[in-house]
This record gives C-alpha cells, structure tokens and sequence, in this order.
C-alpha cells in the first residue's frame, strides 16, 4: 500500500512538473510575442519619427530658400532705393543751380526794373514840373493838355491822380465853371484821400458860388468842414461865414 503510495506521488509530481513546463513554455512564448509586438511599434514609430524629421527637413528647406528670396529682393529694393536716392540728389543738385541761376537773374531784372522806375518817376516828375510851370504862366490851355497828357499816361503815379485836380484848376482859371465843376467832383470821388481832396472841395464851392448855386456851395463847404477842419481852405470858409 505505501508502495503504491509512493508510485502515485512520484507520477503526480511528475505531472505537476510537466503541467508547471507546459506554463512555463506558454509565458515564454507569451513574453516572446510581446517582445515582437513591442519591436514592432517601436519600428513603426521609428519610422513615424524619422518621416516627420524629413518633413521637418524639408519644411525648413524651403523656409531657407523663401528667406533667401527674400533677402535677395530686400537686397535689391536697397539697391533700389540707393540709386533712387543719388538719382534725386543729383536732381536736387541741379534744381539748386536753376534757383540760384534764376535768382540771380531775377536780382538782375530787379536792379534793371528799378532803374527804369527811377528813370520813369524822373520822366513824369519832369513832364508835371512843365506842366505846373505852364500853369503859373497863364498858359492854362497847354497847361490842361500836359495834365491831361500826364494822368492819362501815368495814373497810378501820385503826379497822375495830381494832375486831374489840376485840369479842373485850369477850366476854373479859364471861367469854365460848369467844366471845372465835373472835374473836380469827379476828383473828390476818386481821390477821397488825395492830397488836393480838401482844395478841390473848397474849389467846387467857388465853382458853386460863381453859378449862383449857393445850397450846393454850402453843403460841399460843410463837408469840407468835417472833413478837414484844421486846412487853410477851412479857415477862409470859417472866416466868410463870420
């Protein structure tokens, strides 16, 4: 019986072991797959990594080239822009010798125009200095024609607007009242400043009082009052009223 006993333990351990070889063959074989398996994913992820490194690769590539590019044309923009800016110095240059040039021309026409204003001041100077000369002769005929002669010449010229004034003194001279008359109102329109304005106004008053229209006479006079209190023709008017 312990004979058998034994027999029976030995084969039950026999078949432990061999059902403990069997487990073990399996995890082997278990661990070995896992093994692949990880192989496997380990290669294709080196191959993921090394395709993304070449993509990489490449996009920096063409990164460098695209700033190639554009260094290139920033190059030539500055090479551009340098040309540009010597063309518009050269330009500049020669605008400044234009200016000076017609500056000194113009100083040359200035110095010219004013020799010819002084030569024509002394030319119309002269020509109302007969003029006056004529007047004070009795000559009050040539003495009309030169002043009119003169403000028709040179109107803007103080002689000018002067010798208008002096056309009505001449009909005045003359007896010529109603001449003299639209003359010198004509003067006092124009000339409301002039240096004769108060002259003529007491003139147009005489002009007034020798036709007999003494309101007209009185209404300039008063104006003439107002309007230049502190002349001598305002005293001669002031003391005929007294």
């Amino acid at each position: 019986m312990k004979k058998w006993s034994v027999v029976g333990i030995i084969l039950y351990l026999g078949m432990v072991l061999q059902g403990c070889s069997y487990i073990t063959a399996l995890r082997t074989q278990e661990l070995y797959n896992v093994r692949d398996s990880l192989k496997t994913e380990i290669a294709r992820l080196e191959k993921k990594i090394d395709e993304q490194q070449q993509i990489q690769n490449e996009m920096l590539r063409l990164i460098r080239a695209d700033q190639q590019v554009r260094f290139s044309e920033i190059e030539k923009q500055i090479g551009d822009v340098g040309s540009g800016l010597s063309e518009n110095q050269y330009r500049l240059s020669r605008i400044d010798d234009k200016t000076a040039d017609f500056q000194r021309q113009l100083e040359a026409r200035l110095a010219s125009d004013s020799l010819s204003v002084n030569s024509r001041n002394a030319e119309i100077g002269k020509l109302f200095q007969i003029a006056t000369r004529d007047f004070n002769a009795g000559r009050f005929d040539i003495a009309k024609k030169s002043f009119r002669d003169i403000s028709s010449r040179f109107p803007e010229s103080p002689q000018g607007q002067e010798s208008e004034f002096w056309v009505g003194e001449c009909h005045y001279a003359k007896k010529e009242y109603e001449d003299a008359e639209s003359v010198l109102l004509l003067y006092v329109k124009k000339f409301p400043q002039g240096t004769k304005a108060c002259v003529a106004l007491y003139k147009l008053g005489l002009c007034y009082e020798k036709m007999g229209k003494d309101k007209s006479r009185e209404l300039v006079w008063k104006k003439l009052l107002d309007k230049c209190p502190d002349t001598q023709e305002a005293a001669i008017v002031k003391s005929r009223k007294e």
